[in-house]
């Protein structure tokens, strides 16, 4: 940059400060636009918020409760980010997912800024710092504009939490081992590295450690550099940062009560790696078939991204020096995760969440290094025609799926009147017109040897025009189909029911209902359940003669 001089240095800070505004201008559509617009989502989000909510209740900052009894299945550190919002913003739905929508942001952010600076699987750094840019703005964007990170960072659930903590302890390990000359700003990024990793153990348990040690020691262990790198980090240092930020509350809860150890550890986390719980099983392909269908149309390019990485060959990989490694780093952190989840008995589609940035990076590397390539190879434009025609077929499927999807919406019984309400929307037909549009601009770059590098575009831009124009009103369509009439029942209950009579609810698992009504509730699959324990000789004694049902 110094060659540049006095010019190239004010072209460099525009670039940031244009590239800040649309981050934020992105960001801001895509998990900040109202955010708070609908209530909490069954199950999961309003069983974590009212946790977070009886911690402003009862002040008990140790033990997460949950309907009147302690919640073991996954650690305080969601529920303390989501309270600290309650105080500074009042208990609201906003509040709630304000942590996580940030959590999610700040990975787009340093996703861009490692891209910046980081984005070249060349042996030699690119001159012109233009592609790096570019590079920096296609990977950032993917991340910032995946359907299931953008649905993940607008409910106030654990998944983005851990997912985020992840992928910056990643990026903030990758940072400073790609400066190994720089010592001072190496060792920062060395100390953010636990910081992180310990957030993500207080949201979720051990996996925020076991991740991100296995991908980092695959890369490195594939790189011939783990004992070079296991001094660099200081292992004692980044122990005791880790124990800083974990044991105090892990071993707190311990002694307040001993049956923590078995019902978390051991339940929650051994078991649930172990066996199939919850009913959530899977074959061994489950996050194959998952991640192609989460990624899309981004997923039939990673195929031949992973190709232009050419992780075999080893020793060129090693000569290669640490700022070229980003993408081989991306390739450890994705496959280890895959595979570990992959093995997994109990699996669920969240569980692959933190694979997005990696995936995201890869592929953006990838165009990266086709909008800089202006001379195509014959024998590998084929590979990429093929998978451009393939991203224009996805496409064009999308935009049928679309024209189609109030059929494809009626007919389920809890949402009677949801296929009316989506016509009268018009959401399909604008939805249509945004893949459709995307579809012909492909065509066009396709077929187009020049702009061929630009086929990334369509897929972005309707990506943009789908979570600035559709996303933020069809989300309230489906609230008031699914959630809207527990709300309002929830609100009758806290007008109605007596301080101690007892709340029941037969044949949904509704969790807002205990937020919303503000009284413990107890659930029961059905009528022959409630019968048994209306018979039950403590509840026959009781003063109160009455349930709410």
């Amino acid at each position: 940059m110094n060659s540049w001089g006095k010019s190239g240095q004010k072209q460099e800070k525009k670039r940031w400060l244009y590239s800040a505004i649309g981050l934020i201008f992105i960001c801001g559509a895509a998990f900040l636009w109202n955010l708070g617009s609908i209530g909490l989502i069954d199950k999961t989000e309003a069983l974590y918020v009212e946790i977070a909510h009886q911690i402003i209740l009862t002040n008990n900052w140790l033990i997460p409760q949950w309907n009147g009894e302690y919640f073991y299945d996954y650690p305080i550190g969601g529920s303390w980010l989501m309270a600290l919002s309650f105080k500074l913003f009042g208990v609201s739905e906003w509040a709630a997912r304000l942590p996580v929508a940030l959590s999610a942001i700040a990975v787009v952010f340093l996703s861009f800024y490692s891209l910046r600076f980081f984005g070249s699987i060349k042996e030699k750094k690119l001159k012109n710092p233009q592609h790096l840019w570019t590079t920096a703005w296609i990977g950032s964007s993917i991340v910032a504009l995946n359907p299931a990170w953008v649905a993940f960072g607008r409910i106030g659930v654990s998944d983005m939490l851990l997912s985020s903590n992840i992928s910056m302890a990643m990026l903030a390990f990758f940072l400073g081992y790609a400066q190994p000359n720089q010592v001072k700003i190496q060792q920062r990024w060395y100390i953010a590295f636990p910081i992180f990793m310990g957030i993500a153990t207080l949201v979720k348990g051990p996996v925020g450690i076991i991740l991100p040690v296995l991908g980092i020691g695959c890369f490195l262990i594939y790189i011939g550099k783990l004992w070079q790198v296991f001094w660099e980090i200081r292992p004692l240092r980044t122990i005791m940062i880790l124990g800083i930020v974990t044991l105090p509350w892990y071993v707190t809860a311990s002694i307040i009560d001993p049956n923590f150890v078995d019902k978390f550890l051991g339940y929650s986390n051994f078991e649930r790696f172990t066996n199939v719980l919850y009913n959530h099983p899977g074959p061994w392909y489950y996050y194959i078939i998952y991640l192609t269908v989460l990624m899309l149309p981004w997923s039939v390019y990673l195929p031949l991204a992973i190709f232009r990485l050419r992780f075999w060959q080893l020793a060129k990989a090693r000569l290669a020096p640490r700022h070229n490694h980003l993408g081989l780093f991306a390739f450890f952190w994705f496959i280890s995760i895959f595979v570990f989840f992959s093995a997994a008995a109990t699996k669920l589609p969240g569980y692959i969440l933190p694979t997005i940035p990696a995936v995201a990076i890869i592929i953006g590397l990838f165009w990266g290094e086709e909008m800089s390539n202006n001379n195509f190879k014959k024998e590998k434009n084929w590979f990429f025609i093929i998978t451009g025609v393939v991203n224009i077929l996805v496409l064009i499927i999308l935009a049928i799926a679309s024209a189609i999807s109030p059929n494809l919406a009626g007919g389920d019984p809890s949402t009677p009147t949801l296929e009316s309400n989506l016509r009268a929307s018009g959401l399909p037909i604008i939805l249509t017109i945004i893949w459709s549009l995307a579809a012909l601009i492909g065509i066009f770059l396709l077929f187009k040897k020049r702009l061929r590098p630009w086929l990334w575009s369509p897929n972005l831009l309707g990506f943009l025009a789908f979570v600035t124009f559709v996303f933020p009103p069809l989300i309230p369509l489906l609230d008031i189909e699914r959630q809207q009439p527990f709300r309002e029942l929830s609100i009758l209950i806290k007008e109605e029911v007596k301080p101690e009579e007892e709340v029941f609810l037969m044949g949904f698992t509704r969790y807002s209902v205990v937020y919303y009504s503000q009284h413990q509730v107890k659930f029961f699959d059905n009528v022959e359940e409630a019968r048994n324990y209306l018979q039950d000789s403590n509840l026959a004694k009781s003063e109160v003669p009455t349930v709410l049902i």
